[in-house]
């Protein structure tokens, strides 16, 4: 593997340090038994306008002819148990989603067990949702972390079949403070039949963490044989007290990109390199500004998205069944990530209890598409005015110029109402 070196490298320089002292990890030897339970309820209701230009429009509603607007409604139920005795630990995240009772689903979000090794040391073995990275909106070094929603990055997601070792260690005396190792084991996917798969296509992640002169550094790697082999490093540092600077960089190799080629999918093999830049603000007001600029190395130029919307808008107007299923086939097999192209922009404003409305808190953020003009820009307001209880309402737009990125959407606007009860 290509990133051998890097893992074994990251293994040699995790325990390494000056004058150390214990640190003790949640759920060693002194814990009592305990179990914990948690989650929330979502009552969510929502009201779509849709743009029946966008020729995704058209394709998934081929045949019909469904009003300007609609309405969904459905319960997300979120139910977290953790469990701990002695040097062990469980834990587990499960994720409800109900619409009738023809359409419902039940997942599993995280679901591990931990076992603490001494003071520094721990086993985990199970699914897993890690965050590695600094971005907020996007994470170029998240390898093994579940994809966000630059609509909402902090919406709960699935974690990650895996095995996975740390290490942690402080120091003092020194410009190191903190150092922590962290290897994962991700079984492969692909399967021989459907419960085995080769053990040669078992994934490594490896990740060193510093805290050094002030500043957090990570640098990880993504060994694979079968999948994008990966590394990269991650950096922020604080500038005072209210002011946060970040970025990312990673390098891949073998990535699969898709494209559009004389009207068909096409497959290509690509290196090239993701990075982020980003900031965060606390200012006089108590007002939080995250701004991001992400560079997506192996995303769509505009020429290569026109080609892929005139796809579908060929599709749309074909007269035929068949096409318009296979065209829309291709869009959500092939096409069907958030960021589709190279440049973004996210900007992200937060204002708690303005005006000194005690339990309101607005935040408004857009996400700019560089390269065609086109944003996406949402308006979450929420509201506490009890224990354990929480109204939500989320506007969202999405606009641009024909054949943009979010210009094409199927929906122009979205209002999402939450009604949200906590146990």
């Amino acid at each position: 593997m290509k990133l051998a070196a890097v893992l074994l490298l990251a293994m040699a320089a995790a325990p390494a340090g000056a004058e150390d002292y214990s640190f003790d990890i949640p759920g060693g030897e002194s814990a009592p038994n305990r179990l914990e339970l948690s989650g929330n309820l979502d009552a969510r209701y929502s009201l779509i306008n849709s743009r029946q230009d966008a020729p995704l429009y058209a394709l998934s509603y081929y045949g019909k002819d469904p009003a300007d607007t609609l309405s969904q409604y459905r319960l997300d139920l979120y139910l977290n148990g953790d469990y701990r005795a002695g040097a062990t630990a469980f834990h587990a995240k499960t994720y409800a989603q109900y619409y009738s009772e023809a359409e419902s689903d039940l997942s599993l979000h995280e679901l591990y067990g931990t076992l603490a090794l001494g003071d520094h040391a721990s086993l985990a073995a199970g699914k897993r949702m890690y965050s590695w990275g600094k971005g907020y909106a996007f994470n170029p070094v998240g390898y093994v972390n579940p994809v966000k929603d630059p609509e909402n990055p902090e919406l709960a997601q699935a974690g990650l079949m895996s095995f996975g070792y740390e290490y942690i260690k402080s120091f003092s005396g020194g410009s190191l403070n903190n150092a922590a190792f962290n290897l994962v084991a991700v079984p492969s996917a692909e399967t021989v039949n459907a419960q085995s798969s080769e053990a040669r296509d078992t994934d490594l992640a490896a990740r060193l963490s510093l805290l050094a002169w002030d500043t957090d550094i990570d640098f990880m790697g993504y060994a694979s044989r079968v999948n994008t082999e990966k590394y990269g490093a991650a950096v922020s540092r604080n500038l005072g007290s209210s002011l946060e600077i970040h970025g990312e960089f990673s390098r891949f190799s073998n990535k699969p990109r898709y494209s559009m080629v004389a009207g068909a999918a096409a497959v290509g093999s690509y290196d090239g390199e993701d990075w982020l830049v980003g900031l965060r603000w606390l200012n006089s007001w108590n007002l939080t500004s995250t701004l991001e600029y992400y560079r997506n190395g192996a995303g769509l130029t505009r020429s290569e998205f026109g080609a892929y919307n005139d796809f579908l808008s060929n599709a749309a107007v074909s007269g035929s069944s068949v096409t318009a299923a296979s065209a829309l086939s291709t869009a959500r097999a092939y096409f069907g990530g958030s960021n589709l192209m190279r440049d973004y922009i996210y900007l992200k404003l937060s204002l708690p209890e303005p005006f000194n409305w005690v339990y309101f808190t607005p935040s408004a953020y857009v996400m700019i598409n560089a390269a065609d003009g086109s944003y996406l820009a949402g308006l979450p307001l929420s509201y506490k005015p009890v224990t354990n209880f929480e109204f939500i309402a989320w506007p969202v737009l999405s606009g641009g110029g024909r054949g943009t990125e979010f210009g094409g959407r199927q929906a122009s606007a979205k209002l999402d109402l939450w009604l949200r009860f906590y146990f």
